[in-house]
């Protein structure tokens, strides 16, 4: 086991440090991440309510109930290569785009759909297919570093957000979260991914499992699919809200901004130690001992704390944000196989969509309703010991994949 881990390490580190590059700036990390810090200067610019601004994320992460599908449809038709440079560039082009807005709120939330559907490529979909199907006796390791990207993104895009406020205002924040992935990561893209995935049969794993459609007539899927829902009701409402709500307690903007960077921090590493984790431990159980202090952490950031203390708060709530992208990649792969791994995850990627993309919506209208985030925060623990429930209640791994996928 030690032997094949090495050697997967050895073939592939190099594909977990793009795809951790590539995540910075996935439809569902880089605009819940940096919102928050437009809802006032677009509120000064346009008049448009934080409901109104936060529901752009219902186009960006919500329409991955479409670019989930479609991203397995990309690796199925073009190959993984192709569909990921497709959304490197096509997310350049849709940040882009929202520094064009002239204030009708159509086109901003044009722009944040494009973001979903030019970006679909470069989703979790697809990245964790090509870390899961060249490791398997380190998958959760390799899982857990590569999808660290999505707490990279926490830790600099509100910081390129912010620099392109702070030089010339959000048009200028727009067109510089824009530029880093077009001369970044797409030729990085170019020069990294394999050009022939599937093709050496030295690097990748054999390929057994489920169809999509023997999937989706399982409990295990609807399982994980509930209970990634209820988890991303919870992270994905309250993460584009912690700056305002954070400002909203009497925190300076700045201090705000750090306690996003510690998130980022916090996210990172819990990928890392929850990747490490389930290779060796059942990974429901992995999960409810992060949930449950996630759960926790919600109900104290309802209270009026210290700075430190909510900073203590956020970087737990990190954690149980960074445990998902990951554990839901793993659970595919143990509990389906890697024969039809794209479009089976691509399907669950809709319940990531759905929840993630109208929790913002929904937090910023109660917002606006009630003008305090308590009931989001006594909410948010909810959903996440729902979270755990439904995970624990998936069982034992098939004997199938259990061992090898």
């Amino acid at each position: 086991m030690q032997n094949d881990a090495k050697r997967e390490w050895v073939r592939g580190w190099h594909l977990v440090l793009l795809t951790a590059i590539g995540l910075i700036f996935a439809p569902t990390t880089v605009a819940p991440y940096t919102i928050g810090l437009f809802v006032g200067p677009l509120h000064a610019s346009f008049g448009w309510s934080n409901g109104e601004i936060q529901g752009a994320i219902l186009f960006s992460t919500g329409l991955g109930l479409a670019g989930g599908p479609i991203a397995g449809w990309l690796v199925r038709r073009i190959g993984l290569r192709l569909a990921i440079l497709s959304g490197v560039a096509g997310i350049a082009l849709a940040l882009g785009s929202a520094a064009m807005v002239t204030g009708a709120l159509w086109q901003f939330y044009l722009a944040y759909a494009l973001v979903a559907l030019l970006g679909a490529g470069t989703s979790a979909v697809t990245w964790s297919y090509l870390i899961a199907d060249r490791f398997s006796a380190s998958r959760g390791l390799a899982l857990g570093i590569a999808l660290s990207g999505t707490g990279l993104s926490a830790i600099f895009t509100p910081q390129l957000a912010a620099f392109g406020l702070d030089v010339g205002g959000w048009r200028m924040a727009y067109l510089t979260l824009a530029a880093v992935p077009l001369l970044i990561v797409l030729p990085a893209c170019i020069l990294l991914l394999p050009r022939n995935h599937g093709g050496d049969q030295a690097e990748v794993l054999p390929r057994e499992g489920v169809k999509v459609s023997q999937a989706l007539r399982s409990r295990h899927f609807w399982l994980m699919g509930g209970s990634t829902a209820a988890i991303y009701l919870a992270v994905g409402g309250l993460i584009p809200n912690l700056v305002p709500a954070l400002t909203a307690k009497g925190v300076d903007r700045a201090d705000a901004v750090a306690i996003m960077g510690i998130l980022g921090t916090a996210i990172v590493v819990g990928r890392i130690i929850v990747g490490a984790a389930i290779d060796r431990i059942w990974a429901p159980a992995v999960a409810t001992a992060v949930l449950i202090p996630a759960a926790g952490a919600c109900l104290l950031l309802s209270t009026n704390a210290s700075l430190g203390a909510y900073a203590g708060a956020v970087a737990l709530l990190g954690v149980a944000t960074g445990m998902e992208f990951d554990m839901l990649g793993f659970l595919v792969a143990r509990y389906f196989g890697l024969a039809d791994y794209a479009r089976i995850y691509g399907r669950l990627y809709t319940f990531v969509a759905g929840a993630a993309g109208g929790a913002p919506l929904a937090f910023g209208a109660l917002y606006d309703h009630l003008h305090n985030y308590e009931a989001a925060f006594f909410i948010s623990a909810l959903l996440l010991v729902g979270g755990a429930a439904g995970l624990l209640a998936l069982g034992r791994y098939p004997a199938a994949f259990a061992a090898r996928d």
